[in-house]
């Protein structure tokens, strides 16, 4: 009698959930034999046991290197050795490993940070090339689009026709998936160079917490991260409308937050020369920064993170910390943008577009 199978449709979005997932099944008794397409797996019915699994990518470049040749050998080699087996591969040569579970030994395939990192580069480029793709395609629908309606406009058509809105719809639902696929390989990379008890703490809902909220002041700002410190939290990283919290074990923490304009008011009090760079028109020189943090950790504080429009946000200790900065600062009503470039680029397009389609619209 041969082994007693299943098929099971899944789709998982986080290769740290697709391991816990893999390992429960093994709990409950079932053991991956296959996966195809990504969603499809396989599974072997056996002795319920602990089981572990991990993954690395193994797809070469259409012209690579020796090492990268030899890479893949020597990964298996490696693998064999700590005790984990070649179980399966999907279509984009991901590649999947099991090991029993060894109380007291190693139960990482990738344990250590560099081979860790090494891995979660190889994925987020796999994720963003995919967008790249994605990307070029939608281009290309694009131009061939163009070129019809150049041909009707030059026969006196001028009806949207069936592939201007195959065009539309399909750019639209491309642009989506391309930046979805761009924002996955970028959640990827941080995942997969956390070691397992990372991320199971950065999994951990008592532990860890995230609040999507849109700020605009420093004063909203101020307030905001004061009720939460009330509620136990402390910030670890911000993004356009994401606040990540931790738990908070120790003292009473309270918040500031500098900019390049402060920094420079700072050093001309102290006759110093502000920061300035005529050719810095992505304000990507961080000499301010590096000002910004030393000024900072003088006064106590603690760097947690810098915002897109260059902006430093800084934790304290209650009664510790010094003021950095006039405290009418931290209360202001100032704006902060976190659009970042790409946003900032969208809306100088949408509004360049609407002052021209005004004029035009006088002329027609």
């Amino acid at each position: 009698m041969g082994k007693e199978r299943s098929k099971r449709f899944r789709l998982l979005w986080g290769y740290q959930k697709e391991r816990r997932w893999l390992e429960d099944m093994a709990l409950q008794g079932w053991f991956l034999e296959d996966i195809n397409f990504g969603v499809c797996y396989t599974f072997a019915r056996g002795e319920p046991k602990r089981l572990l699994y991990d993954m690395d990518r193994f797809d070469l470049p259409k012209k690579p290197t020796l090492e990268e040749i030899r890479h893949k050998e020597m990964f298996l080699e490696m693998a064999r050795e700590l005790g984990w087996r070649e179980v399966t591969h999907d279509e984009s040569m991901t590649y999947y490993f099991a090991k029993e579970y060894e109380e007291g030994g190693i139960n990482e395939l990738h344990n250590d940070e560099e081979s860790r990192r090494y891995r979660a580069a190889k994925f987020k480029n796999f994720l963003s090339d995919y967008g790249k793709r994605l990307v070029f395609w939608g281009t290309l629908i694009l131009v061939l689009d163009l070129v019809f309606r150049v041909e009707m406009d030059f026969r006196g058509d001028h009806f949207l026709a069936w592939y201007d809105w195959f065009a539309l719809v399909y750019l639209c639902i491309n642009n989506v998936l391309a930046l979805f696929y761009w924002k996955q390989g970028k959640r990827t990379e941080r995942e997969l160079c956390m070691t397992r008890q990372e991320w199971e703490e950065s999994m951990d809902p008592n532990r860890h917490r995230k609040v999507r909220k849109l700020i605009l002041t420093v004063r909203g700002l101020s307030r905001f991260l004061a009720r939460k410190e009330e509620q136990g939290w402390i910030l670890t990283e911000v993004t356009p409308m994401g606040y990540y919290f931790e738990k908070s074990h120790g003292a009473k923490q309270i918040y500031t937050m500098d900019s390049k304009r402060m920094t420079n008011r700072r050093r001309k009090e102290m006759h110093g020369q502000a920061f300035k760079d005529g050719k810095d028109w992505n304000g990507l020189n961080n000499d301010w920064e590096i000002q910004s943090v030393h000024d900072a950790e003088g006064k106590g504080w603690t760097f947690v993170c810098a915002l897109e429009n260059r902006a430093v946000i800084y934790r304290g200790e209650a009664g510790v910390a010094q003021p950095l900065n006039d405290a009418r600062y931290d209360n202001s009503l100032r704006c902060i943008s976190l659009i970042g470039e790409y946003g900032l680029i969208l809306l100088c397009s949408v509004f360049v577009g609407a002052v021209i389609g005004i004029i035009t619209s006088f002329f027609i």
